[in-house]
């Protein structure tokens, strides 16, 4: 491998079997290959490629506090035999970092498997941008996937969904809200409403919490406290009693500022077999137009972490 201008090229005989076994880089016209940092590491290691001279690796950490988080990412999916194109300037959604194909598909044949960025464990969520983000990459048919690193260089995947919320639970709709069987709860004395849900019987003031639960209800869903999972609801698909509560819910006025809070909320609703979403409002607070954005543990052969726990 040689580097020019600052991009690293291989041209060596071997590129080409690098390429159809491993997809690494990006292909030249005339022949060759184009590499990013983390590829070259990557290569290096694990395909026992040389370097462009002995010190590259340390001069290039010391000059990208990044290329070492990326390169231990890139490892992560790697090593399983995903294939996987960086930075890719065509066909994905705007903020992806890679492409991966499974380990069974190749680039010049198929299409995608899902679309990845990353993320540091304290990195502040911007829920909206994100919320986008999943829209576009599920309507590209692949899976919006989540890398997060933290201090230790430990890595967790995550996948988000645009989950939809639907149930049987029936409210009468010729008699008034308060007297709605499934709303509120009954206890000794009385059936008693919360805030939110007078809130929601009164009309009075729209807000994030009665917008959303006015949704959730018309979705067919009972709803309960979510206090014991560290969430604002928890909602019923069937009557309450029939069946357990299959969603943890949000707001975003709840919803997890950073990733250590995504990532326990997400692990927390997997460990109890529910599902976290966070319900997003358009900023007039119209009820026809809530997404719900749900974080989800993966199932175990999607899984991507550290090799080496460091």
């Amino acid at each position: 491998m040689d580097e020019s201008d600052g991009d690293v090229i291989m041209t060596e005989p071997q590129w080409q079997r690098l390429w159809e076994k491993s997809a690494i880089g990006t292909r030249l016209e005339g022949g060759g290959l184009k590499l990013f940092p983390e590829e070259v590491i990557f290569a290096h290691i694990h395909r026992h490629q040389s370097l462009p001279h002995d010190d590259w690796i340390n001069d290039k950490i010391t000059n990208n506090q990044d290329l070492e988080e990326k390169f231990f990412m890139l490892e992560a999916l790697r090593v399983p035999g995903n294939l996987v194109q960086l930075y890719p300037k065509n066909n994905a959604s705007k903020g992806t970092w890679a492409l991966r194909w499974h380990k069974e598909t190749h680039p010049d044949r198929d299409d995608p498997t899902s679309e990845i960025r990353w993320y540091r464990a304290r990195d502040y969520i911007d829920i909206n941008e994100l919320l986008l983000w999943t829209i576009s990459v599920v309507n590209n048919n692949r899976i919006p996937e989540i890398l997060v690193i933290d201090d230790e260089y430990s890595i967790v995947s995550y996948e988000l969904m645009i989950a939809d919320p639907i149930g049987n639970v029936h409210y009468d709709s010729t008699s008034n809200m308060n007297e709605w069987t499934n709303l509120g709860i009954n206890t000794r004395f009385r059936n008693r409403l919360n805030e939110i849900e007078i809130s929601m019987i009164n009309q009075h003031d729209s807000t994030i919490h009665n917008t959303v639960l006015t949704d959730l209800i018309s979705r067919g869903l009972a709803i309960r406290s979510g206090f014991k999972y560290g969430t604002l609801w928890r909602g019923y698909s069937t009557k309450i009693g029939d069946e357990h509560a299959p969603w943890l819910i949000d707001t975003t006025i709840e919803a997890p500022n950073n990733w250590t809070q995504a990532c326990l909320n997400a692990r927390l609703a997997a460990g109890v077999n529910k599902k976290y979403i966070i319900a997003i409002i358009d900023e007039n607070n119209r009820s026809d137009n809530i997404q719900y954005l749900e974080f989800r543990r993966p199932p175990s052969y999607r899984r991507w972490t550290n090799l080496t726990r460091h």
